[in-house]
């Protein structure tokens, strides 16, 4: 039976309200207005959005967002701030934003329909937050800072000069490395925000004030989760000096070692023998063997065997459904699902990977509790 357009609209609302309900309960609790499907998949949620607050601190005068949206971050910044200045170019998104303000009890946002440009005259603050929007005119996404709006490396200087922090919400697709050059003297830190096991944010705090350090920004990885915050600190020169130890050998029953989603991107891989006393399968392999660590997915090995034909023929018939993930091979994780004919799912999970040796080998494993 054909749905109506009613029916149509009716579960597009209800989708977009588990949404909400998931990303933004205390707006939803609130009956705050989501204007477009587009907004709510572009905002913060409200946990990365209170991770900010740790950045921000608790002794902000005036906070301004220039990128406003939603105004999840302008929420949460009202929190800390004796006052928040909230610029938005979207004038529905605006007049919506400033009826949820009030549903939240949040009185001291200023709503400004305003779109920021070298030209603003913006208020002097104790922060500027800014998180431009990463689509072109066509609705591609773009990943370089200058093609983002509003072009954050024209702004930043009348930034720098407005407030002495300047906290920058972008792509978690950016290289690290690209962003300490573009960004220059006045980064100080790289935030790598991981939430359900997925990098949802990367936050750069700059200040244009105070000792700098151009070449080391500090990286912190924050895993957000039920309970108290995770919290990694480390310096870039720390992953370049630290040393790396590699496995001699691995037998069935040791534990495999995989780095989380945020230790992947900060690229922390010879630290994490240093830090934790770990063993790395290979050099080009992000993958250990060790004592169990918050930052890592913990796996019991249940079987090794040759990377080849034979082992894939023999793997169709003990374990027709895995998950299979490629290390350091030159084929990728879903090609190779294919390619040895195994349906996902299952309790198992195979690694093929290379080793230390530059053997090639898959790795039968269980998820530890």
């Amino acid at each position: 039976m054909k749905r109506s357009f009613a029916d149509i609209l009716q579960g597009l609302d209800g989708d977009r309200a588990r949404k909400v309900a998931g990303k933004l309960p205390e707006w939803a609790a609130a009956g705050a207005e989501i204007p477009s499907a587009l907004s709510l998949e572009q905002c913060s949620s409200t946990a990365t959005a209170r991770y900010k607050i740790s950045i921000v601190g608790s002794a902000s005068r005036r906070i301004l967002d220039i990128t406003g949206g939603l105004g999840v971050d302008s929420w949460a910044f009202s929190q800390v701030a004796e006052q928040v200045v909230y610029y938005e170019r979207d004038a529905a998104l605006a007049e919506a934003a400033g009826r949820n303000f009030a549903r939240l009890g949040a009185g001291n946002i200023e709503v400004r329909c305003e779109t920021v440009t070298a030209e603003t005259e913006l208020p002097e603050a104790d922060l500027i937050y800014a998180d431009p929007a990463r689509r072109d005119a066509a609705g591609r996404k773009v990943f370089l800072l200058e093609d983002c709006s509003p072009d954050i490396l024209t702004l930043l200087p009348r930034m720098l000069r407005k407030a002495p922090l300047v906290l920058l919400k972008l792509s978690p697709m950016a290289d690290l490395t690209m962003l300490q050059e573009r960004l220059g003297v006045p980064l100080r830190q790289i935030h790598i925000v991981e939430l359900d096991g997925e990098v949802k944010e990367l936050l750069c705090l700059l200040s244009g004030t105070g000792e700098a350090s151009p070449a080391d920004p500090e990286i912190v990885l924050a895993s957000l989760r039920q309970g108290p915050c995770e919290i990694l600190r480390f310096h870039p020169d720390e992953e370049r000096k630290a040393e790396a130890v590699y496995a001699p050998g691995l037998h069935p029953g040791e534990l495999l070692l995989e780095p989380c989603a945020a230790l992947l991107k900060a690229g922390a891989f010879r630290l994490s023998c240093e830090r934790w006393g770990l063993r790395k399968l290979a050099p080009s392999t992000h993958l250990y063997t060790g004592t169990r660590t918050p930052w890592f997915k913990a796996w019991r090995i249940r079987e090794i065997l040759p990377f080849g034909t034979a082992s894939f023929k023999s793997l169709r018939q003990s374990c027709p459904r895995a998950e299979i993930t490629a290390r350091n091979l030159p084929v990728g994780s879903e090609a190779l699902r294919k390619k040895m004919g195994i349906s996902p799912g299952g309790d198992a999970h195979i690694f093929a990977c290379r080793l230390s040796d530059g053997s090639a080998v898959l790795l039968v494993c269980s998820r530890e509790a």
